[in-house]
Parts: C-alpha cells; structure tokens; sequence
C-alpha cells in the first residue's frame, strides 16, 4: 500500500507540474505581455521623447514585434551592464538595445537573428591631432559605455598601455563629459554617434579620426537581441517574428522613420 501511495503521490505530482506547463503555454498564446528590457539614452535607437514615452528604432521595432507575435509589450530601463544579470534574473523576456554580438556574450545569453550592423569608431574634438591608437592616446582620458563592448576592449588594449579609460552607465553622461573638456574622446557606435550627436548642434565641434576599430573583441559587427540561456523558444518566436516583419516592409518602414538613405542598417 506504501508503494501504490508512493507511485500515486509521484503521478499526481507529474500530473501537476504538467497542467503548470500547459497553463504557462496556453497563457502565451493567449497574449501574456512580452517583457523587453532596454537601455534609454541612446538615439535614435532608444530613448525618452520630449512626451516622457520611450521611442526610437528599436523601440518601435520591439513593439511590432509584439504585435506581430500577438502579444502586448511591456517595457523595463535598466543600465545596460545589467543586462545579463537581469535576464538571468527573469526580470524581462528579452533585452533589445544594440546589443553586439561577441563569443562571449554567447557563453552567457542567447541571440536573436541579426537587428542591424555597424561599425565601431573613435570621436574626439576636430582638429585634436588624436588616433585609436594606444601609443597616441597613452595619458589621455577616453570614455566608453559601462557593460559594451567598446570598454572590454579599451580595458584589454589601451588601458594595459596607459590610456585611461573612463566608464559611464550611460551614453549622454559621456558625452557631456566629452563636451566639457573632462574626456579627450570616446569610443561609440558609428550610426548612434552620428546621428545621436555628431548631427546635433553639441557635436558641430567634433568628428570621428582614424579608421574603423577592428579586433576579436568587437565580434561580428552587428547586433541582435538578448534572451536568456535556455529559452530557445523565445528566440524562435523572436526570429519569426523579425523575418515577418522585414518580409513585409515593417523593418524598413521603421528605419526610414529614424535613420537617411544613406545609412544602410545591413552593413552593406
């Protein structure tokens, strides 16, 4: 009898954990919100608009992706070097805020199919006579974004050969400290920079030097979306999701709304 109680107690126990997961399943397809955490303060891909609303190209595209999968969006701003941790944490389904591709940002989270390209650039004031070399910045103060990959790799190349490398949890704190004379340049994205700041009035005094950084650290050049180990399945939907949207002009549509002509998304 302590047997047959023992198998029943194990049968009803699988029998509920069952019923949860279907429950769970069910509660997806019947439209649970998405939850997107991303990073503000980043034009024009994400940040506050003058009406207190988060906007930007991957907010929008986000968004539709919600809509595409049949599902609200619900949104959450966290720094950006706290993506992992929070993903890892559950506290959103998905993170999406230009996040570059790297092997080891593979180790800890998985990617979406690709969201845009672009090029990796150093941005100091004009004429400064300043390169992205270690050498030529050895004593000079460069700022990059807390969390990217931009600091990994000041830290692991020019830092080691005495360039001081400042962080900020955010881009505009960094580029106010640009603008005043407290960082001698930056290391950026190229599409942001350009159009977040270089186009603005308090980027008329700047420009990008030397060429393209390129090195191991910086992965693929492109970026994609975040979601946590072991929810495959988020991402299946995630990447539905996008082919629709570009097979359908959404992802095009968006782009024209943020970005000229004469920017290509594609890296082309």
């Amino acid at each position: 009898m302590k047997k047959l109680n023992g198998r029943l107690l194990i049968t009803g126990l699988a029998g509920l954990l069952l019923s949860i997961q279907v429950g769970a399943i069910n509660a997806q397809e019947q439209g649970a919100p998405f939850k997107f955490g991303t990073a503000l303060g980043y034009p024009p891909f994400e940040y506050m608009g003058p009406d207190g609303k988060m906007t930007g190209f991957e907010i929008d595209l986000g968004n539709a992706i919600c809509e595409q999968m049949k599902r609200p969006c619900e949104w959450q701003d966290v720094e950006f070097s706290s993506m992992t941790p929070a993903l890892k944490a559950r506290k959103f389904d998905a993170f999406i805020a230009s996040v570059a591709v790297t092997e080891d940002r593979k180790k800890q989270v998985l990617f979406s199919d690709k969201i845009y390209s672009s090029s990796t650039r150093f941005l100091a004031r004009k004429e400064s006579g300043l390169l992205p070399n270690a050498a030529v910045l050895a004593g000079k103060r460069v700022g990059v974004e807390q969390g990217t990959i931009n600091e990994r790799f000041a830290k692991r190349r020019w830092a080691t050969e005495g360039v001081k490398v400042v962080s900020y949890p955010d881009q505009d704190t960094m580029y106010s400290d640009l603008t005043s004379g407290r960082l001698d340049g930056v290391i950026v994205a190229g599409i942001q920079a350009q159009l977040g700041f270089l186009n603005t009035e308090k980027g008329s005094d700047f420009e990008f030097v030397g060429q393209t950084i390129v090195d191991p650290i910086m992965g693929d050049d492109y970026s994609a979306i975040a979601v946590n180990q072991g929810n495959q399945k988020v991402v299946d939907d995630l990447n539905r999701a996008l082919a629709e949207l570009r097979a359908n002009g959404t992802y095009d549509r968006l782009a024209s709304k943020y970005f000229p002509s004469s920017i290509s998304l594609n890296g082309e």
